[in-house]
């Protein structure tokens, strides 16, 4: 699916890309003497993280040929991977692609140089003057300056061969109402509606609710976003999908994952049906750069810069949006936000002052370095007054969320779509506040980092109902192809939302950034039914259980005494047998000894 900016007007049809082949998985035609695994050219929140790669030290090439179907292209990245550190005695890295030894592309890439040139950069090859004949297609790499050292290891990503169709334009129509996902990044499921005191900070979430569904038992499939989103995207489980990734103790060790062509989304399926794709995301792990963007035909991702330590705002997103529906009214379309408040740093935008005592960066909000230090490093707790301090931050962000929701929805009446639009609100994950003696999220699956809202309003949906039925991410796209008047793929594990015969399942949640209790990196895998909660970590042989019946805040472990803990493994290992699992990458040990004997490193 190609995906593009904001530019005014639409044509009349949706262009759609499959993929033909992928070059990238035919390691054995490119021969043996070339390297495969993950290369890191940038940063990796921005997208520009690990991908798996043909990795090609100067004056190396790869051959391959294949067969050109009519409107066929060339899909593929390169990257650079240096010190990531300005080094002018360094040459940048020459790109080059020939077709039967005419060349036909040319990228320079310096990350020495240009601070610019640490990313991926994603190309397209058009092959249709090409078609019905069979090539040779030629990758290479050169230095651009032969008697300077290279600035880092040259590697393509993602190679594959894609060819183009299109699907006519549906037209919006009060039978066929648009769809609006709202995704609220970091959202408690506690931080919404009224406390215990009949406040709330979420008052027009709380009127959307009132006039839909909402369900009070929601979870996510992952406690940290690129596996969480890809889950709602792709409604499978992390195993499956395969955007897993990896957190370490320090973000430069990092390893993220990227979505698969191979899986199909949501977006991909309304497109498929003629249904306009849009998103807009401020999070830089929802992105072209893990391939978020797959089926949307606008991606919008406002920039991020991290020398501000911020995201772009509600604000931000919403404008993105309205403009872009300003332009294109008359079109059906399904749309995702993707929203950054509350995430950390807390910055609301009345920030309560400080008391006494709290340090100078918690008081700004900026708490990603204390975290780093408790959670890896077994660092002393935050004081009471300090976790309390970040907690009105966070309340402060959740408010301020709230209120551009309200005015979404304005904009969305001033278009006049709101009343031909269904909306479904929900959260990638919660956040910790040393609960569990942990702050943020990502690094285990209790339920204060795994709990989420979930509302469903708009035409056709029940009013004012709330249910306290187990509903879980891998849910979101079969509700939504079925709001869509669309058939799901076939196989996907969760369940239509809106039909009373689809049973309940236990929920499977996973994270491959868990932490564990001596701060090394553990995967972490849990299973959860109305009452009870088993946890594993299955690096460790540890078993977790929780009866969430008479213990919602999981302090007291059962694993030990309950019978529950043997029923609930069975189900887990059942579930392992029967979810499949895709090929996990090569392990960056395996580069380096590949990088070894190609003369890439010592």
């Amino acid at each position: 699916m190609l995906a593009g900016g904001c530019e005014r007007g639409l044509p009349p049809t949706i262009v759609i890309e499959d993929v033909v082949a992928d070059l990238a998985g035919d390691r054995a035609a490119v021969g043996a003497d070339l390297a495969w695994g993950p290369l890191d050219p940038g940063d990796a929140l921005r997208g520009d993280g690990a991908r798996e790669s043909l990795v090609m030290a100067p004056g190396r090439s790869a051959t391959w040929r294949l067969a050109v179907p009519d409107y066929a292209a060339l899909r593929f990245g390169v990257g650079v991977a240096g010190t990531k550190q300005r080094d002018d005695a360094r040459a940048g890295l020459r790109f080059t692609v020939a077709v039967d030894g005419q060349p036909t592309f040319a990228r320079d890439v310096n990350p020495s140089a240009d601070r610019h040139d640490r990313r991926w950069f994603d190309e397209r090859l058009d092959l249709s003057r090409w078609a019905g004949r069979t090539i040779t297609l030629t990758f290479a790499v050169a230095t651009t300056e032969t008697t300077l050292q290279p600035s880092g290891t040259a590697g393509w990503s993602r190679v594959r061969l894609v060819r183009s169709s299109t699907v006519p334009r549906q037209q919006a129509a009060a039978d066929r109402p648009n769809l609006l996902v709202v995704l609220v990044d970091t959202l408690r499921a506690d931080a919404v509606g009224p406390d215990g005191h009949g406040a709330s900070l979420t008052p027009r979430l709380d009127a959307l609710a009132a006039a839909g569904t909402s369900f009070t038992q929601a979870v996510a499939q992952s406690s940290w976003t690129l596996e969480s989103v890809s889950s709602l995207m792709t409604g499978l489980h992390s195993r499956t999908h395969g955007a897993r990734g990896r957190h370490e103790r320090t973000r430069e060790a990092a390893a993220w994952g990227v979505l698969g062509d191979g899986v199909v989304t949501w977006a991909e399926l309304a497109a498929r049906a003629g249904i306009t794709p849009i998103a807009v995301s401020a999070n830089p792990l929802v992105s072209r750069g893990t391939n978020l963007a797959q089926g949307f035909e606008t991606f919008v991702e406002l920039p991020w810069s991290p020398e501000g330590r911020n995201w772009p705002d509600a604000a931000a997103v919403n404008d993105a949006f309205l403009r872009w529906l300003a332009a294109h009214d008359g079109h059906r379309f399904v749309a995702y936000l993707h929203y950054m408040e509350p995430h950390d740093p807390y910055t609301p935008p009345d920030p309560p002052a400080a008391a006494a005592g709290v340090r100078a960066a918690l008081a700004r909000g900026w708490i990603r370095d204390a975290a780093n230090q408790i959670n890896w490093a077994g660092a002393a707790p935050l004081s009471a007054d300090e976790v309390a301090y970040l907690r009105a931050r966070y309340r402060g962000e959740v408010a301020a969320w709230d209120a551009a929701l309200g005015t979404l929805l304005d904009g969305l009446r001033s278009a006049g779509v709101l009343d031909r639009t269904i909306l479904l609100v929900t959260s990638d994950h919660g956040e910790e506040f040393q609960e569990h003696g942990r702050l943020t999220h990502g690094s285990h699956l209790y339920d204060e980092t795994v709990r989420v809202p979930l509302v469903l309003e708009g035409p056709g949906i029940p009013a004012g109902r709330r249910r306290d039925d187990r509903v879980q991410g891998i849910d979101v796209f079969p509700t939504l192809a079925r709001l869509l008047g669309l058939a799901p793929p076939d196989g996907l594990p969760g369940r239509d939302l809106l039909s009373p015969a689809a049973p309940t399942r236990p929920a499977v949640l996973e994270t491959s950034s868990g932490i564990g209790p001596d701060g090394a990196p553990v995967e972490l895998v849990a299973v959860r039914t109305d009452r009870w909660k088993l946890v594993e970590t299955p690096g460790l042989g540890r078993r977790e259980l929780y009866d969430l019946a008479h213990d919602p805040h999981e302090r007291d472990d059962r694993a030990a005494h309950a019978d529950e803990v043997q029923t609930l493994a069975a189900a887990l290992e059942a579930w392992r047998r029967t979810t499949p699992q895709v090929a996990h990458e090569s392990g960056a040990t395996d580069l380096r000894e590949r990088l070894r004997a190609l003369g890439y490193a010592q």
